[in-house]
């Protein structure tokens, strides 16, 4: 039986909510550019460092480490759009934004974090990002520049919500995410039913899969022969699949995401699944950075 409470509550992150409609209802032969589009939000929000745990056929949310990289990818999101192809040109993009803490349930995070920031979405008008005056005072002071009040006549302007104008500060958004300073760990722990181990040395590597010779061997089907490893580069831990299935990884308080031929960095606990989510296989690598 695979486990079932994993999760752990009070992990405070930055919650993205970018939603996709179109002027008039779309004919299901009519989809292909929304789609696109999301798959766009997709990327946008991966080049910021982000992770996508809902997607769907016209939303998607994300979480952050800061509200600062979250600010980023909502402005790549627009822009990227708004220099799209002419298919895209009736689509219009909401982004809502909220910093705070986050309960994990599963694979999924839940609390009024996500929820503000769902909300967020639904108030923001064609091209806009909404957050709240706590988020927004949380930006960096460059970014703060570019916030101003929700204007009166939006649908949420009798709140105490801000904007962010994200075309008069493109650069300096991307420069706060950049800037921001990234989480060391001295060392990662690994383990793997009796077997642990701990790594600390620049480009020291962990390696996963089903051949004999690696660190842990776990004999599954769903499990590559040279599955994923786990790396040390400039001071950060990184899980690098190179597999078929790809690789299931749960971050503490921030869900599980699905690496296939690329890499993630780790923080702070949580375990690595090769090939099945760990919500449905006991196989699971658990690690602790340290």
């Amino acid at each position: 039986m695979a486990r079932q409470n994993r999760g752990a509550s009070g992990r405070r992150t930055a919650v993205l909510f970018a939603r996709v409609s179109a002027n008039e209802r779309p004919q299901v032969e009519a989809m292909g550019p929304r789609l696109q589009c999301v798959e766009t939000l997709v990327q946008a929000a991966q080049l910021s460092g982000g992770r996508v745990l809902r997607r769907q056929g016209d939303a998607i949310m994300a979480l952050f480490a800061t509200a600062d990289a979250a600010a980023a990818a909502a402005a790549r999101m627009h822009a990227t759009v708004e220099a799209g192809s002419e298919k895209a040109s009736d689509l219009r993009l909401r982004i809502g934004l909220q910093s705070g803490p986050v309960t994990q349930q599963g694979h999924d995070v839940l609390g009024d974090t996500v929820n503000l920031a769902l909300e967020f979405s639904r108030l923001a008008e064609n091209g806009q990002i909404v957050t709240s005056a706590e988020t927004a005072a949380s930006l960096n002071p460059a970014v703060q520049a570019a916030v101003r009040p929700l204007a009166p006549g939006s649908a949420g302007g009798g709140l105490a919500l801000r904007e962010v104008a994200w075309r008069d500060a493109t650069h300096r958004l991307y420069g706060a995410q950049k800037d921001a300073p990234a989480r060391r760990h001295s060392a990662i722990r690994l383990a793997y039913r009796d077997k642990v181990l701990v790594r600390r040395r620049e480009w020291d590597v962990v390696t996963i899969g089903r051949d004999a010779e690696l660190d842990f061997v776990i004999s599954q089907q769903s499990v590559s022969k040279r599955h994923c490893d786990v790396i040390r580069r400039e001071g950060r831990f990184l899980l690098r699949d190179h597999s078929t299935n790809g690789t299931f990884v749960m971050i503490e308080g921030e869900g599980e995401l699905h690496v296939h031929v690329g890499e993630l960095v780790l923080a702070k606990s949580g375990w690595i699944a090769p090939g099945l989510s760990g919500d449905v296989t006991e196989d699971v690598v658990r690690y602790w950075c340290e």
